[in-house]
């Protein structure tokens, strides 16, 4: 009788079957096809609207660290924190990576997202008039207006910057986004 050498036919299935071609590999990227794509970012503050390209690069980036921290930090595998502590510069101190991460999350959810539409918003609110353009193309408003116009403009100046600030300082973690 002859014996059948299971090691054999695993090698020889191993080397015709290419390993994207497997059964289990096909069947784990379908279901990451259909129900969960790792590799797509949904911006939780974004509407499904247009927007320009600088405002959803922020929004996918902070989306990403969001994420990361809400899914994989806590509980994780890394030792965040004693004698193998990550640590990263941060205007000319070190800093514990994990703290910089969650400074970053409460900015973008707290700071950035939760009062910066509403403060403009507000600023907005309080214009007596529309601005118009005459037949020669100059804009005319009220000093009231002009005001306004001037203290919303330097706020969003003044929260372009933070973000800007921001996103380098979410950049110098990224190596350490992984678990």
């Amino acid at each position: 009788m002859m014996k059948i050498d299971f090691e054999k036919i695993q090698d020889l299935y191993w080397k015709i079957i290419p390993y994207d071609y497997r059964p289990g590999q096909i069947w784990y990227r379908f279901k990451c096809w259909a129900w969960k794509r790792y590799s797509t970012v949904k911006p939780r503050y974004l509407k499904h609207t247009w927007c320009d390209m600088d405002h959803l690069m922020a929004h996918t980036m902070f989306e990403i660290l969001s994420t990361f921290i809400e899914e994989e930090c806590s509980p994780g595998h890394v030792v965040w924190y004693g004698e193998y502590a990550h640590m990263v510069e941060v205007n000319g101190e070190q800093v514990n990576v994990r703290d910089e991460m969650q400074y970053l999350y409460d900015w973008w959810h707290k700071k950035y997202n939760g009062s910066y539409e509403k403060e403009t918003d507000e600023i907005y609110e309080h214009t007596i008039d529309e601005p118009f353009v005459d037949d020669n193309g100059h804009l005319y408003m009220s000093d009231h207006n002009r005001a306004l116009y001037k203290k919303a403009s330097e706020l969003e100046q003044e929260y372009e910057e933070q973000l800007e600030e921001n996103l380098i300082r979410l950049l110098k973690i990224r190596p350490y986004m992984w678990t």
